[in-house]
């Protein structure tokens, strides 16, 4: 997605019912002033004042932010590209970031530490391991910047993207897309709450619009994120009292290609899919329906690099607004068009 595509729906959203709640206390007024006969004010004029006022406490409130020093972020998956940009730039904001890896040794790892700061701490994380996160949250508490109470953020953006119809998956596709998205979301959210809540500062997820929209060969994805949303927006009710933001990211169908899954492991996934089907389920869908299928899911990940300008924005939004929004889209005018229809009354779509 270019960046002349990419809209600021998030902004947008904030200002909708402002403009709204302007329009009504301008009829409103303007009826009392007029049946009153304390002064003919129109209601245009009225609504324009309250416009003005309103949308500027909206861009005042939205454009608040906290200060980078002595406040600390953990991220999970650092491996995966949207993961290292986002723990880079935030530690070029001056925060201190505990990034999570799979593997602590690998060339990842050792690459963003020499390209970072002293505040970045690179952490042995598996997201479906539970030693591996009670340990990352010893470590976690162990080297807090010494002026910090808790983590400001944690953001959850471990992710596994499997493909295949339904038939064609084996169970363990589901529980294995279960286990990385979705439980592991919820897990590292319950042991590092606590520390979040000290800083009352925010819990993140990255989720996906097909967490909203349905999509044929993606099941196991759609199903982990629709939990993640309905997670999501659960925890933000409970934490409401603690002052406790929880925020979920929304990338476009963009950024489910080449980010997170590489054409390697897009057909090491199919002959794997290949393999486990049953000698009744090949002959009905056939060699070369499958093949074409797995053909045109190579424009995800064959595709140009993807353009993850509009989800760092997101993310950085997101860390460092005093208040951030419950709810942040990077989204192209198609997609949002589609989000839309797909959220209307059937009857409207039919």
């Amino acid at each position: 997605m270019g960046k002349n595509e990419e809209l600021p729906w998030d902004l947008f959203d904030r200002c909708i019912l402002p403009v709204i709640f302007s329009h009504a206390a301008a009829v409103i007024l303007s009826t009392i002033l007029n049946t009153l006969y304390i002064s003919q004010v129109s209601t245009f004029t009225l609504f324009l004042w309250f416009v003005v006022c309103s949308l500027g406490a909206v861009f005042f409130y939205h454009n608040l932010k906290v200060t980078a020093a002595g406040k600390a972020i953990l991220i999970t998956d650092c491996n995966s590209k949207i993961g290292y940009a986002l723990a880079r730039q935030l530690d070029d904001l001056g925060f201190t970031v505990f990034a999570g890896f799979l593997s602590v040794d690998n060339g990842s790892s050792k690459k963003l530490k020499e390209e970072s700061s002293g505040r970045l701490h690179a952490l042995q994380l598996d997201v479906t391991s539970e030693n591996q996160m009670l340990a990352a949250l010893d470590y976690v508490q162990e080297n807090l910047p010494h002026e910090a109470a808790g983590l400001w953020a944690v953001v959850n953006s471990a992710t596994w993207a499997p493909f295949g119809e339904v038939e064609w998956l084996p169970f363990t596709v589901y529980r294995q897309a279960a286990e990385v998205n979705l439980f592991a979301v919820i897990r590292i959210s319950q042991i590092f709450l606590p520390l979040v809540r000290k800083t009352k500062g925010r819990i993140i997820n990255i989720v996906s619009i097909l967490g909203r929209i349905a999509s044929p060969l993606r099941s196991p994805y759609c199903v982990v994120k629709f939990g993640v949303e309905a997670f999501s927006d659960c925890l933000r009710l409970e934490m409401r009292r603690w002052g406790v933001d929880i925020v979920v990211i929304e990338p476009g169908d963009y950024t489910t290609g080449k980010t997170w899954i590489s054409n390697t492991e897009l057909l090491s996934q199919a002959r794997h899919m290949w393999k486990s089907m049953s000698e009744e389920t090949r002959a009905e869908y056939g060699e070369d329906y499958f093949e074409q299928t797995v053909r045109s899911l190579e424009t995800y990940t064959k595709g140009e690099e993807t353009d993850m300008a509009p989800i760092l924005r997101c993310l950085t939004d997101a860390v460092c607004r005093t208040f951030p929004l419950s709810r942040y889209t990077a989204l192209t005018r198609a997609e949002k068009t589609t989000s839309v229809c797909v959220r209307s009354p059937a009857t409207i779509r039919l």
